[in-house]
């Protein structure tokens, strides 16, 4: 197996679990407040690496049906967010959810880079998993990411002490 599938696989295993609680922000690694032309050199990016047709001829159907569901989830955060009455909409329903899950976080979280702001939430999502290791792994990436952040650095304390 080649070093790219394997790590194509990878990735399906640390995303499929967690595909429908990524924001399309997060899908495709841009910021909230990132252009259009942003938005379609990181969907771009993306084909590039994982289209199905790319790698048809080396997974499984079972793998590959894996990876048409996550590209298709990754397909439809392009489409909204290239448009910009969708990207409106969608954005105005993120800050929605936001505000119902406690305005203070999710002001904080907003506030952190992109990257810092997927491995935050990955790092979330492994906790709902019971995945501590992985958790701890995503915080100590969204810190390095965003090393200035205090609700990253007590989410990490929290973490560690709770091991």
């Amino acid at each position: 197996m080649k070093p790219e599938t394997r790590e194509l696989l990878a990735y399906l295993d640390r995303v499929e679990p967690v595909l429908r609680e990524l924001s399309f922000f997060e899908l495709l690694d841009v910021s909230p407040d990132a252009t259009g032309d942003e938005i379609q050199a990181a969907y771009h990016a993306v084909a590039a690496r994982m289209h199905p047709d790319r790698h048809r001829a080396e997974l499984t159907a079972a793998q590959y049906e894996r990876l048409n569901i996550v590209y298709g989830r990754i397909a439809e955060a392009y489409r909204v967010l290239r448009d910009p009455r969708e990207r409106d909409r969608y954005t105005r329903e993120l800050a929605s959810r936001a505000d119902a899950a406690g305005a203070g976080e999710a002001e904080a979280v907003w506030l952190l880079s992109p990257k810092a702001q997927a491995h935050y939430r990955r790092a979330q999502a492994a906790l709902r998993t019971g995945d501590r290791a992985s958790a701890i792994l995503h915080m100590k990436m969204a810190l390095r990411a965003s090393p200035g952040s205090a609700l990253l650095r007590a989410a990490l304390a929290d973490l560690e002490r709770r091991g």
